[in-house]
């Protein structure tokens, strides 16, 4: 007779004298006895919390686990509250569909580790037609957030019928969020971005997605707590984060996705790396420029922002002074004369007049222009 996952786990434990329990892919628990020892803080609070805390899944990742062949012998943690632990991986054609653990307390010898795999071994062929469902299910979101965003109006709408139909994203407002790694990254980083989001989000009530080498996730504003969160613990590299408007409607969930590309490209101006659609200012303007755009701008200005970038800087106090001449030099630490020779120096080289109000205009879109242009 077939055994369950918890009978797999039960049965070694026995066997072994020592706690073993069993996590899928993205480290949530799935089985777990504790007839032998104590559990240690980060295995009781993956229980508690049905995922495991974010400082121990960076610690475990680094391990390599998601790509080992066979046992890992993992190093305890004491500053995270991590006892020394084995990780068994659960593979079934192919895939990576979870992991077996047991404690270092005493050490696991030869004999254990054969028990432990035969019982890694069985427990995939138990969990390998879930992460097959699972893996089916993933792929039918990624074909609706990719139709629901598209800038086809009857593929959107379609999409947001079948969604409905589906009850997906009952609560709303949602809204849409777009993250990116702030420098280059390798594909994994995506995975675990992507892990964190579903382990955290509540199935249905959030989409998570790739799409154009981003990040995508839809789910409804009381939610963002926990977006944010997912996406901000993320490291090697952090994540710029841009979050869209609100929208009532499915419908509207196209606007939304491209107000939250609009803030990703501030957020990497700020320290935080976060930024809001509803905060943005000026920015909600410039950003639905092309990049381009700075090709089309005069060619002095575009001599300007390429060459002395202390005259840029100048140039850029003075605007955000509105002309003032005696803030500006104080914001900058010139003598008044000082500044006035830059001025000289900007009109010269961009051949503007700073005293003509669409000349002003012209440098202030240009200077925001270059501050939101990739390098």
């Amino acid at each position: 007779m077939d055994r369950g996952l918890q009978e797999i786990v039960d049965s070694l434990s026995l066997s072994l004298g020592r706690p073993v329990l069993i996590d899928d892919a993205e480290l949530r628990p799935l089985a777990y006895s504790t007839q032998f020892g104590e559990l240690d803080a980060v295995r009781t609070a993956s229980i508690l919390g049905r995922l495991a805390p974010d400082d121990a899944r960076v610690a475990l990742f680094a391990e390599g686990i998601r790509t080992a062949t066979g046992p890992v012998h993992i190093p305890a943690r004491p500053e995270i509250g991590m006892r020394a632990r084995v990780c068994i991986p659960l593979v079934g054609a192919g895939r990576r569909l979870g992991y077996l653990w047991l404690f270092e307390e005493p050490a696991v010898n030869a004999d254990e580790l054969r028990l432990a795999r035969a019982a890694a071994a069985e427990a995939a062929a138990l969990v390998g037609p879930d992460a097959d469902a699972q893996l089916i299910r993933r792929r039918h979101e990624q074909q609706l957030v990719t139709a629901l965003l598209s800038s086809d109006p009857a593929l959107a709408q379609a999409a947001a019928h079948d969604l409905e139909a589906e009850h997906y994203l009952p609560l709303r407002p949602l809204r849409v969020w777009v993250a990116a790694p702030a420098s280059p990254a390798g594909e994994e980083w995506s995975a675990e971005a992507l892990d964190r989001l579903r382990a955290r989000l509540a199935a249905k009530q959030a989409l998570c997605a790739e799409l154009e080498q981003r990040l995508v996730c839809l789910a409804g504003e009381r939610g963002s707590n926990a977006v944010l969160e997912a996406l901000g613990a993320l490291t090697s590299p952090r994540a710029l984060i841009g979050q869209g408007d609100a929208a009532e409607a499915l419908a509207d969930a196209g606007t939304s996705y491209r107000r939250a590309l609009a803030a990703l490209r501030v957020a990497a101006l700020q320290d935080s790396g976060i930024a809001s659609w509803d905060a943005l200012g000026v920015e909600r303007v410039v950003t639905a420029l092309p990049d381009a755009a700075l090709e089309d701008l005069p060619e002095g200005l575009r001599r300007l922002l390429a060459g002395d970038q202390s005259l840029v800087q100048t140039l850029e106090a003075y605007l955000d002074h509105a002309g003032d001449v005696k803030r500006t030099a104080a914001a900058l630490s010139l003598h008044r004369g000082g500044l006035y020779y830059r001025l000289r120096r900007i009109e010269e080289v961009a051949g503007v007049d700073l005293h003509d109000g669409e000349d002003r205009l012209l440098c202030h879109l240009a200077l925001r222009l270059a501050r939101l242009s990739p390098p």
